[in-house]
């Protein structure tokens, strides 16, 4: 069980990476929309995440509540912006994608 811990947070760093990734590339080239790989990266954390809070529960470690809901919140706007932002191809969509990330990045490493 400690070892798909460890898959879910590998794979969890891999979506939060592929996100920021893109976020830098597309500013870059100043192309400010959001892809579909934002979305489906968004999907990766959000099941990541949740395998992740699974298998901290099944192992007994402690777990807070708080900074998995907020996570969670911050997790799911940044599925829904991305997902609005590639079908209305707004910039304001992509701006929002990198704040969220950037909180949920915050969240995960402070909190």
């Amino acid at each position: 069980m400690e070892i798909l811990r460890y898959v879910f947070l590998v794979f969890h760093l891999f979506g939060f990476a592929a996100i920021l990734g893109g976020i830098f590339y597309q500013l870059r080239a100043k192309d400010l929309v959001t892809g579909g790989y934002m979305v489906s990266s968004a999907v990766v954390q959000l099941v990541t995440g949740a395998g992740l809070v699974w298998t901290r529960v099944s192992l007994d470690l402690p777990l807070s509540h708080g900074k998995v809901g907020v996570k969670l919140a911050l997790d799911v706007l940044v599925a829904v912006t991305a997902l609005v932002g590639m079908r209305n191809k707004q910039p304001w969509a992509f701006f929002g994608v990198a704040v969220f990330t950037a909180a949920a990045a915050v969240v995960a490493v402070v909190w």
